[in-house]
């Protein structure tokens, strides 16, 4: 995973509990604003982070073009990972992300993790083919979205849920 720009100066480093959440097969949710400040909510497939604390997400073009515009044209972007077995939850968030494609380093680890994603949906009570087909995702649409934390909140339920971590 190339690391070609770099790290803002006001960049956090993910404890690696959070590291190991982001990359265990957790729901990841990608969000933005568009025009007029719309909301832009799109579902990622999983996660990479590299050794200097770069975060890549994986997420289908299709489905999230609004939101892909808009990070495009520089819009801030929040991404959450939430466990579905615990709703063990965390926040990232970055004023900017840089898109590229997915490459072939992505898609193996994507496979697993899309693969813990849908047993922990099967364990929570989805059937198999509903989990499956809540995955499912065309391997050549995949894109990657990198971005460096700038902050990160806890959104675990509960006391303490929005808390930044490291203010």
């Amino acid at each position: 995973m190339a690391d070609e720009s770099p790290m803002p100066s006001e960049s956090v480093t993910l404890p690696p509990d959070l590291r190991a959440l982001a990359q265990s097969g957790c729901g990841v949710a990608v969000a933005s604003c568009g025009p007029g400040g719309t909301p832009l909510l799109g579902l990622g497939a999983g996660c990479r982070i590299g050794v200097g604390g770069r975060v890549r997400v994986l997420l289908p073009r299709a489905p999230n073009l609004a939101l892909l515009t808009a990070l495009e044209g520089g819009a801030p972007v929040a991404v959450t990972f939430t466990a579905t077995r615990d709703h063990c939850s965390f926040q990232i968030k970055a004023r900017r992300a840089r898109l590229c494609p997915a490459c072939s380093d992505d898609l193996p680890e994507i496979d697993r993790q899309m693969a813990l994603f849908q047993d922990g949906l099967v364990e929570i009570g989805y059937s198999r083919l509903q989990a499956t087909g809540y995955c499912a995702h065309q391997r050549a649409d995949l894109m990657a979205l990198e971005l460096i934390p700038e902050r990160v909140f806890t959104q675990t339920p509960g006391p303490g849920a929005g808390t930044e971590l490291g203010a």
